[in-house]
């Protein structure tokens, strides 16, 4: 489902502003995640699995590193676990086809070049999250309390 699609506009989006206006407060978020997942799973239904490991991954080392992170060591251990699995996840769905390719052209061999598809968004709530583990880092935020406010956060159509 794309943003310019009609029954985006005239179905989707209305259904979840009137259902977000209906709900009491501490429903919104809850309303706001459940149509953020069943948008994402509109095109993508496997990869949800992909954005909520990421996010719970950058969500629990975010509240470790709150209550843990007494030193700066520690801090950066959280973070660089945090970036490196992130950025691993990012670089095998973008560049193992590529890596492969090359290794074949290099050494001239032939190995199968595997056709992975992309995940819709996966570079953009990938740095999304990594954006606020480093925050934390920082301490310029937080850690979130509620995982239900950071996913939605981070899956938000």
């Amino acid at each position: 489902m794309v943003f310019s699609c009609i029954p985006f506009l005239f179905f989707f989006l209305p259904l979840c502003l009137i259902l977000y206006y209906l709900v009491p407060f501490s429903w919104k978020n809850g309303t706001l995640l459940i149509f953020s997942l069943i948008f994402y799973a509109w095109g993508e239904p496997l990869y949800i699995v992909l954005m909520l490991f990421s996010t719970m991954l950058d969500y629990t080392n975010g509240r470790l590193m709150e209550r843990f992170g007494t030193t700066r060591c520690r801090r950066i251990l959280f973070l660089c676990g945090s970036v490196c699995i992130n950025l691993s996840i990012l670089a095998f769905f973008k560049y193992a086809g590529l890596a492969v390719s090359a290794v074949n052209a290099v050494c001239g061999t032939a190995f199968a070049v595997p056709q992975i598809h992309l995940p819709v968004g996966i570079s953009f709530y990938t740095f999304q999250t990594m954006s606020y583990i480093i925050d934390l880092y920082r301490g310029k935020v937080k850690a979130e309390r509620s995982y239900i406010t950071y996913l939605t956060y981070v899956s938000m159509f």
